[in-house]
């Protein structure tokens, strides 16, 4: 799969919902959730929800997900996500 990473293009990505440590040094630096998949390991982030902490994504931690967003560099934007049962894995 080719990423588009045009801002106004979505696209559905399906991962594993993981948490690490972002920008780890800077004064940003704080835990964020992530998203790793086939095609890489992206920021996860709800459309509107709180960048630093986002109580609905962090009880995504540990599943498998597909998700429709918006990927801009390194950080997802996920305007739907859908938690995957083991059929569909």
């Amino acid at each position: 799969m080719s990423l588009n990473k045009k801002k106004d293009s979505a696209i559905e990505l399906t991962g594993k919902v993981t948490k690490g440590s972002f920008s780890k040094g800077s004064k940003s630096e704080h835990t964020a959730m992530y998203l790793e998949t086939k095609e890489g390991s992206f920021v996860l982030r709800r459309t509107g929800g709180n960048p630093f902490a986002d109580p609905s994504l962090q009880k995504l931690e540990g599943k498998t997900v597909t998700a429709k967003g918006v990927l801009d560099n390194k950080t997802f934007y996920a305007t739907e996500m859908k938690v995957q049962t083991d059929k569909e894995e």
